[in-house]
């Protein structure tokens, strides 16, 4: 292997992090080779298994994801009725709501932000609430600063990001940077999909 011909027995790691770093890359590689190994043992009636398991997964991805549009998501909805919150609450596992004012600099900025994460990731609700129009729903949840965005899973309240300082203190904070804050609290997925998710209507 590429690795053995680059490690002869000469080469001696001259710390102990070097050592734990050629151990680590000694063990990926033979994982590596197991994985083709595998890939070489395979048969065309493997191929064909294996063809057919992902095109299942696919077809049931597009399914949960029409689900998921016929809900609402997919899009950065503001709400204008009390009863539409508690419902999209109910319907849908995971709902980011940004409490805002338009008026607000900063709350332009989630705006932007949380209209491009919807489009990205459709296993989440994303809603807007403005607090000048409903200000009793934002009493309800004692929002006292802005912007705030509030986290629901499973219909409960359990998370407040107030302000930027979980984006890094800064106005021109990335996209990537709220979804992965986003991610670290288990609203979003890279794969879009979430076990809760994958138990429902099946």
């Amino acid at each position: 292997m590429a690795m053995e011909a680059c490690c002869s027995e000469h080469d001696v790691p001259a710390t102990a992090e070097e050592a734990a770093m050629l151990q680590v890359a000694h063990a990926i590689e033979r994982a590596l080779d197991d994985e083709i190994a595998k890939v070489d043992e395979m048969d065309d009636d493997d191929y064909s298994r294996l063809r057919e398991k992902r095109m299942k997964q696919l077809k049931e991805m597009q399914k949960r994801k029409e689900g998921w549009i016929a809900k609402g998501h997919g899009s950065f909805t503001e709400i204008t009725d009390p009863k539409d919150f508690f419902n999209a609450c109910k319907s849908s596992e995971r709902v980011v709501v940004h409490f805002s004012r338009r008026a607000t600099e900063r709350c332009n900025i989630v705006n932007s932000h949380l209209r491009t994460v919807a489009q990205r990731h459709f296993e989440t609700r994303f809603l807007q609430v403005d607090v000048e129009k409903l200000g009793p729903l934002a009493e309800q949840f004692n929002v006292m600063m802005l912007p705030t965005i509030m986290l629901v899973e499973g219909g409960n309240t359990f998370h407040a990001i107030i302000g930027f300082d979980e984006f890094g203190g800064v106005d021109d904070f990335k996209t990537d940077v709220m979804e992965k804050v986003l991610c670290h609290y288990g609203m979003i997925n890279d794969k879009d999909m979430f076990a809760a998710d994958q138990t429902r209507d099946d």
